[in-house]
């Protein structure tokens, strides 16, 4: 197939990528990074009769060090994590399915320990039968396994727990595969076994940027916290807003956020 006829079936498929951008492609000038770019890779892929990923693997190695879903600015753990994504076959958080829009509850009890925390998430697929999506959960170092449950969209597969770190990594098996594109919704309960009433924050790691993220902390009616405030974090640099609660809680919802940390904190000081 020439190279203007790949270009006219990715068309007429939506793939909107220009001739120019697949001759530098071909000639190697450039590569596809970007999650539009990947997802007309896999369009390419599907084109040519190729094995799904084929093309995919061949710049894999470089997307690994220079895409922007690395972990190594989000976490002093990052290389513990990569390790866990590892050995469950991913090579980062969103190689196959990334997050688009994520909504996250997180209940605090009357001992001001967290009890649980539910989320729902947008995925998009990037590549062609995305059927798998990691997580990653933070806990107290020694803390039992929390529990962990699918509220739909999904079943759970293998999950890891590094005691001593206190980090949880486990898959989520989509109930079908998804094309590049398509989206779909994931909600996900995890219930905390071990009381932990020093933990006074909660954060999410936004490893690629986002359409929008919600955080709503929920607490006991009879023990509200005497204070609270917003953080984000971004290239090293932390910047912090106080919030009123409103009711039992207390909440922040950010659009076009990421890569970056962002999370809110609360005392009873």
């Amino acid at each position: 197939m020439s190279l203007s006829a790949l270009h006219r079936v990715l068309s007429a498929r939506g793939a909107g990528v220009s001739l120019a951008t697949l001759s530098y492609w071909r000639s190697g000038q450039r590569e596809p990074e970007q999650e539009r770019s990947l997802r007309a890779l896999a369009q390419v892929e599907e084109v040519l009769g190729l094995e799904p990923g084929a093309l995919e693997a061949l710049i894999e190695g470089r997307r690994r060090r220079v895409a922007p879903d690395l972990l190594s600015d989000l976490s002093d753990d990052a290389d513990r994590i990569q390790v866990l994504l590892d050995d469950l076959g991913f090579l980062s958080p969103s190689d196959r399915l990334i997050d688009q829009e994520v909504t996250l509850k997180y209940v605090i009890g009357p001992d001001r320990s967290p009890l649980r925390m539910t989320y729902i998430v947008v995925v998009e697929s990037v590549r062609v039968n995305a059927d798998r999506r990691a997580f990653i959960l933070r806990v107290r170092p020694g803390a039992l396994t929390p529990g962990v449950t699918s509220l739909g969209g999904f079943r759970l597969g293998e999950i890891t727990h590094d005691e001593e770190r206190g980090i949880v990594v486990g898959e989520m098996i989509l109930d079908r595969p998804l094309g590049p594109g398509e989206s779909t919704l994931l909600e996900q309960e995890v219930v905390y076994r071990t009381p932990d009433p020093d933990d006074n924050s909660y954060f999410y790691w936004a490893v690629r940027k986002m359409r929008s993220i919600s955080l709503w902390i929920r607490f006991d009616p009879d023990d509200m916290p005497t204070h609270c405030e917003y953080y984000t974090i971004v290239d090293g640099h932390e910047e912090v807003v106080e919030l009123e609660t409103f009711g039992t809680s207390v909440s922040r919802t950010v659009t076009s956020f990421g890569p970056g940390t962002l999370g809110i904190r609360w005392s009873w000081d």
